[in-house]
Protein backbone atom coordinates (compact mmCIF):
# COMPACT_ATOMS: atom_id res chain seq x y z
CA UNK A 1 0.00 0.00 0.00
CA UNK A 2 1.46 3.38 -0.98
CA UNK A 3 2.20 5.87 1.77
CA UNK A 4 -0.42 8.32 0.38
CA UNK A 5 -3.06 5.59 0.56
CA UNK A 6 -1.99 4.63 4.09
CA UNK A 7 -2.15 8.26 5.19
CA UNK A 8 -5.60 8.71 3.62
CA UNK A 9 -6.83 5.49 5.21
CA UNK A 10 -5.48 6.54 8.61
CA UNK A 11 -7.07 9.98 8.23
CA UNK A 12 -10.41 8.46 7.29
CA UNK A 13 -10.24 6.07 10.26
CA UNK A 14 -9.44 8.94 12.66
CA UNK A 15 -12.28 11.02 11.20
CA UNK A 16 -14.73 8.13 11.42
CA UNK A 17 -13.88 7.22 15.01
CA UNK A 18 -13.80 10.88 16.08
CA UNK A 19 -17.20 11.48 14.46
CA UNK A 20 -18.72 8.50 16.26
CA UNK A 21 -17.24 9.66 19.58
CA UNK A 22 -18.49 13.17 18.89
CA UNK A 23 -21.95 11.78 18.17
CA UNK A 24 -22.12 9.89 21.45
CA UNK A 25 -20.88 12.84 23.50
CA UNK A 26 -23.22 15.25 21.72
CA UNK A 27 -26.19 12.93 22.29
CA UNK A 28 -25.55 13.01 26.03
CA UNK A 29 -25.14 16.81 25.83
CA UNK A 30 -28.54 17.15 24.12
CA UNK A 31 -30.20 15.03 26.82
CA UNK A 32 -28.56 17.19 29.48
CA UNK A 33 -29.77 20.34 27.71
CA UNK A 34 -33.34 19.02 27.80
CA UNK A 35 -32.92 18.12 31.49
CA UNK A 36 -31.56 21.60 32.14
CA UNK A 37 -34.66 23.23 30.68
CA UNK A 38 -36.98 20.84 32.52
CA UNK A 39 -35.30 21.47 35.87
CA UNK A 40 -35.27 25.22 35.31
CA UNK A 41 -38.98 24.99 34.46
CA UNK A 42 -39.59 23.14 37.71
CA UNK A 43 -37.71 25.79 39.66
CA UNK A 44 -34.72 23.56 40.45
CA UNK A 45 -32.15 26.19 39.45
CA UNK A 46 -29.16 24.45 41.04
CA UNK A 47 -29.83 21.17 39.24
CA UNK A 48 -30.43 23.05 35.99
CA UNK A 49 -27.12 24.84 36.31
CA UNK A 50 -25.37 21.53 36.96
CA UNK A 51 -26.93 19.97 33.85
CA UNK A 52 -26.07 23.10 31.86
CA UNK A 53 -22.46 23.09 33.03
CA UNK A 54 -21.97 19.46 32.06
CA UNK A 55 -23.67 20.17 28.72
CA UNK A 56 -21.22 23.01 28.10
CA UNK A 57 -18.19 20.78 28.78
CA UNK A 58 -19.53 17.96 26.60
CA UNK A 59 -20.36 20.36 23.78
CA UNK A 60 -16.78 21.58 23.81
CA UNK A 61 -15.50 18.00 23.50
CA UNK A 62 -18.05 16.99 20.86
CA UNK A 63 -17.23 19.84 18.53
CA UNK A 64 -13.46 19.50 18.91
CA UNK A 65 -13.93 15.86 17.89
CA UNK A 66 -15.84 17.11 14.81
CA UNK A 67 -12.72 18.66 13.25
CA UNK A 68 -11.40 15.45 11.58
CA UNK A 69 -14.84 14.85 10.05
CA UNK A 70 -14.98 18.39 8.68
CA UNK A 71 -11.56 17.92 7.09
CA UNK A 72 -12.43 14.48 5.69
CA UNK A 73 -15.63 15.74 4.08
CA UNK A 74 -13.81 18.74 2.62
CA UNK A 75 -11.33 16.36 1.00
CA UNK A 76 -14.22 14.34 -0.45
CA UNK A 77 -15.74 17.52 -1.97
CA UNK A 78 -12.50 18.79 -3.52
CA UNK A 79 -13.30 17.40 -6.93
CA UNK A 80 -16.86 18.79 -6.93
CA UNK A 81 -16.44 22.34 -5.67
CA UNK A 82 -12.84 22.83 -4.52
CA UNK A 83 -12.99 26.49 -3.52
CA UNK A 84 -16.33 26.16 -1.74
CA UNK A 85 -15.17 22.98 0.04
CA UNK A 86 -11.98 24.60 1.31
CA UNK A 87 -13.63 27.89 2.32
CA UNK A 88 -16.50 26.06 4.02
CA UNK A 89 -14.13 23.81 5.93
CA UNK A 90 -12.00 26.77 7.00
CA UNK A 91 -15.08 28.57 8.31
CA UNK A 92 -16.23 25.41 10.09
CA UNK A 93 -12.85 24.79 11.73
CA UNK A 94 -12.59 28.47 12.74
CA UNK A 95 -16.09 28.25 14.22
CA UNK A 96 -15.12 25.13 16.16
CA UNK A 97 -12.05 26.89 17.54
CA UNK A 98 -14.17 29.86 18.63
CA UNK A 99 -16.79 27.54 20.17
CA UNK A 100 -14.11 25.55 21.99
CA UNK A 101 -12.38 28.65 23.38
CA UNK A 102 -15.64 30.26 24.50
CA UNK A 103 -17.02 27.03 25.98
CA UNK A 104 -13.72 26.49 27.81
CA UNK A 105 -13.89 29.99 29.23
CA UNK A 106 -17.49 29.40 30.28
CA UNK A 107 -16.74 26.03 31.90
CA UNK A 108 -13.71 27.40 33.78
CA UNK A 109 -15.59 30.51 34.93
CA UNK A 110 -13.45 32.96 32.96
CA UNK A 111 -16.61 34.18 31.19
CA UNK A 112 -20.16 34.42 32.41
CA UNK A 113 -22.91 32.86 30.31
CA UNK A 114 -24.17 36.32 29.38
CA UNK A 115 -20.72 37.30 28.07
CA UNK A 116 -20.29 34.12 26.07
CA UNK A 117 -23.73 33.43 24.58
CA UNK A 118 -23.67 36.07 21.82
CA UNK A 119 -20.28 35.23 20.30
CA UNK A 120 -20.77 31.47 20.71
CA UNK A 121 -24.17 31.73 18.99
CA UNK A 122 -22.56 33.40 15.98
CA UNK A 123 -19.92 30.65 15.87
CA UNK A 124 -22.66 28.00 16.07
CA UNK A 125 -24.40 29.68 13.12
CA UNK A 126 -21.18 29.49 11.08
CA UNK A 127 -20.73 25.82 11.98
CA UNK A 128 -24.39 25.19 11.19
CA UNK A 129 -23.84 26.71 7.76
CA UNK A 130 -21.12 24.07 7.21
CA UNK A 131 -23.53 21.29 8.19
CA UNK A 132 -26.01 22.49 5.58
CA UNK A 133 -23.35 23.22 2.94
CA UNK A 134 -21.64 19.86 3.44
CA UNK A 135 -24.99 18.08 3.12
CA UNK A 136 -25.63 19.95 -0.13
CA UNK A 137 -22.15 19.36 -1.54
CA UNK A 138 -22.18 15.77 -0.34
CA UNK A 139 -25.32 14.71 -2.18
CA UNK A 140 -24.63 11.13 -3.24
CA UNK A 141 -21.43 10.96 -1.14
CA UNK A 142 -22.72 11.47 2.38
CA UNK A 143 -25.38 9.43 4.19
CA UNK A 144 -27.46 12.47 5.08
CA UNK A 145 -29.16 15.26 3.22
CA UNK A 146 -29.79 18.93 3.69
CA UNK A 147 -32.67 18.21 6.09
CA UNK A 148 -30.33 16.51 8.57
CA UNK A 149 -27.82 19.31 7.97
CA UNK A 150 -30.45 21.86 8.99
CA UNK A 151 -31.47 19.88 12.09
CA UNK A 152 -27.78 19.51 13.00
CA UNK A 153 -27.37 23.28 12.62
CA UNK A 154 -30.07 23.61 15.29
CA UNK A 155 -27.81 21.62 17.68
CA UNK A 156 -30.24 18.82 18.51
CA UNK A 157 -29.65 16.94 15.25
CA UNK A 158 -25.87 17.06 15.35
CA UNK A 159 -25.53 13.64 17.06
CA UNK A 160 -27.38 12.00 14.14
CA UNK A 161 -25.28 13.78 11.52
CA UNK A 162 -22.02 12.87 13.29
CA UNK A 163 -23.12 9.25 13.75
CA UNK A 164 -24.05 8.84 10.09
CA UNK A 165 -20.86 10.55 8.95
CA UNK A 166 -18.68 8.39 11.22
CA UNK A 167 -20.28 5.16 10.03
CA UNK A 168 -19.96 6.28 6.42
CA UNK A 169 -16.28 7.17 6.76
CA UNK A 170 -15.48 3.85 8.44
CA UNK A 171 -17.58 2.04 5.83
CA UNK A 172 -15.47 3.58 3.07
CA UNK A 173 -12.43 1.90 4.59
CA UNK A 174 -13.96 -1.51 3.88
CA UNK A 175 -14.30 -0.47 0.25
CA UNK A 176 -10.58 0.42 -0.11
CA UNK A 177 -8.72 -2.54 -1.59
CA UNK A 178 -5.69 -3.56 0.44
CA UNK A 179 -2.53 -4.68 -1.30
Amino acid sequence: MASDTRAATFGMRVAGVASLASSAIAAVAVVLLVLMYITFGLGATSAGQTFGGINDALTLAAYVLAVPGVLATAVMFRSRRPILAVLGALVAVAAIVVIAVLQWQLVTGALAFEQQIGPVSVAFLALGAWFVLSAHLGAGLLPYGVGIGVVAALYVGYPLLAFRLGRSLLGRLREVPST
